[in-house]
């Protein structure tokens, strides 16, 4: 099904099909003028509307690092979209990498995070707020996850420490993981995967730096991101480490929407990780 979708798109020379993350089916190609290509298929339906988002909001985004623009749009034959983009020829970053590249990556979040709203701003639910939001999220699980009492208990009260959350939603890339930072030679050039584009406030996209990355490649990134933007150090490094925290909620939460129980055993066994340190 999915190389036959890509042949469809004038993908002939298929070079490999294979997953993309827990989202995701994909096919390497090769076009008639032997470029390579990527073609990108949602497994379920509750992934369907994600991929269509990016679709829409892709094309429009110039952040200063390579992004893949869709080019060429097909349907599987479950009806499921596919698109398919160019290549971009360069692997996952370390943290060495992003801690060289900091300023360069705080440019690129800056111009993500002022992206005017009109590009996105259809595609993108703008409330309740991110608080708001989260804490819903939070007595969701609670309600179907026995998470340990002492972690339930900080996150509920992480959530009323409200200055924390105060910084004003922007668009978030929502998963900055070490596989969507792309870098070739030691340089950092590309952001991919936008599927958890957010509007949120910006210390989603540190609080996942913080633990793709470290501590020291996250505030390098801030400290460059603050003199661009003007925000408050303190508070955005506070509500970065929270987020972090949030981190295993949000994880299983996930698992329980798209009834997927390995997400859910992820986030137990992340919060026990995160509040139980050996």
């Amino acid at each position: 099904m999915l190389t036959d979708a890509a042949r469809a798109l004038g993908l002939e020379q298929i070079i490999g099909v294979g997953g993309d993350g827990w989202d995701y089916d994909t096919v390497t190609a090769l076009d008639t003028h032997g470029r390579t290509w990527m073609m990108r298929a949602a497994r379920r339906s509750d992934v369907v509307p994600l991929l269509m988002r990016e679709n829409a909001i892709l094309p429009h985004l110039a952040i200063g690092l390579l992004t893949p623009k869709p080019e060429k749009f097909g349907t599987l034959e479950n009806g499921f979209p596919c698109a398919a983009y160019q290549y971009i020829p360069a692997g996952e970053s370390s943290a060495a990498i992003i801690t060289a590249e900091a300023t360069k990556l705080a440019k690129a979040l800056h111009a993500l995070h002022t992206t005017p709203q009109e590009i996105w701003i259809n595609h993108l639910p703008t409330s309740p707020s991110w608080q708001e939001r989260t804490r819903e999220q939070l007595e969701f699980t609670a309600s179907r996850i026995e998470w340990p009492t002492h972690v339930l208990t900080k996150w509920r009260e992480l959530l009323e420490v409200s200055h924390l959350w105060d910084s004003p939603p922007v668009l978030c890339h929502g998963d900055l993981g070490p596989p969507h930072l792309l870098s070739l030679d030691g340089h950092l050039v590309g952001m991919i995967d936008f599927s958890d584009l957010q509007y949120a406030p910006p210390f989603v996209d540190f609080g996942n730096l913080l633990t793709g990355f470290g501590k020291e490649a996250m505030l390098r990134v801030l400290v460059a991101y603050v003199t661009l933007s003007g925000g408050n150090l303190e508070t955005l490094l506070a509500a970065s480490y929270g987020y972090r925290e949030l981190g295993p909620m949000f994880t299983a939460f996930h698992g329980i929407n798209t009834d997927q129980p390995e997400f859910i055993e992820e986030g137990l066994a992340r919060a026990l990780e995160i509040f139980n340190p050996r």
